[in-house]
C-alpha cells in the first residue's frame, strides 16, 4: 500500500492534463470559470469570489486532515486551471475511496478532459495505491452526470434514499456506482479506446 497519499503532493499527469493540489491560490481562477449551474446538486451553491475562497479553504483543510485529496485540472496546453475534482471517503484499511466534487468550465464539458481526469485517478487508485473498489454518487436527478459515470463503465448498484440535506433544504436520494479493481482491466481499455476517437477526431 503506498502511504504517500498525504505525505508529499501528488500530481498526476497525461499528454493532456495535469491534476495538481489544489491550494488557496487556485480561488481566482476556479471562481473565472465558475457558473451556478455546477452546484445544482451538490451540498452547496457557489455564486461570488468570497464563497469559492471558503469552499477552498475548507477543500485545503480537509487534505491537511487527511479526510480527502482535491485537485485542479490544468490543461498543459495553455497552463489554464478548466476545472476541479477530488478523491474523498479514503478508506485505507479497505482500500477504497469515492472520486467526486468534480466540475469542469463550460468549454471543456463532454470533451477530453472528463476522461482523462477520470482514467489517472483510477489508474491510481488502482494500480499506485491498489485500491479494491473506487466509487462515484451522485444525485437521482442528474440525469447527465448519471450518463456520464455509466459511460466510464462504473456498475450502478443502487439508490441511496435521503443521503443528505442540500443548502436549500432539498433532500436529496442520491444514485450509487462502483468500479472494482477486477473491472479495471475492462474500465481501462475502455479509456484506451476513448483516446484514441479523440485523437482521430481530433477533439483535443
Amino acid at each position: 500500500m503506498n502511504t504517500t497519499l498525504f505525505t508529499s503532493p501528488i500530481i498526476l499527469e497525461n499528454d493532456l492534463i495535469q491534476l495538481v493540489p489544489m491550494e488557496l491560490e487556485h480561488s481566482v481562477p476556479l471562481h473565472n470559470i465558475n457558473q451556478i449551474d455546477h452546484w445544482a446538486y451538490m451540498l452547496t451553491k457557489i455564486q461570488t469570489q468570497q464563497d469559492m475562497d471558503h469552499w477552498v479553504r475548507n477543500a485545503v483543510m480537509l487534505r491537511e486532515q487527511g479526510m480527502a485529496h482535491p485537485f485542479v485540472v490544468v490543461l498543459k496546453k495553455t497552463n489554464e486551471i478548466v476545472g476541479t475534482t477530488r478523491l474523498y471517503e479514503i478508506n485505507t484499511a479497505h482500500r477504497s475511496c469515492e472520486i467526486g466534487s468534480t466540475w469542469y468550465g463550460k468549454d471543456y464539458q463532454r470533451t477530453f478532459v472528463n476522461s482523462s481526469c477520470k482514467q489517472l485517478l483510477l489508474t491510481y487508485c488502482f494500480e499506485t495505491l491498489n485500491f479494491i473498489r473506487v466509487q462515484f454518487k451522485t444525485d437521482e436527478r442528474n440525469i447527465r452526470s448519471q450518463k456520464a459515470i455509466e459511460r466510464l463503465g462504473a456498475t450502478k448498484e443502487g439508490v441511496m434514499r435521503n443521503e443528505r440535506i442540500l443548502s436549500d433544504g432539498y433532500i436529496r436520494n442520491a444514485v450509487l456506482y462502483s468500479i472494482t479493481k477486477e473491472d479495471w482491466k475492462s474500465v481501462k481499455q475502455g479509456f484506451v479506446d476513448r483516446e484514441k476517437y479523440y485523437l482521430s477526431t481530433k477533439h483535443v
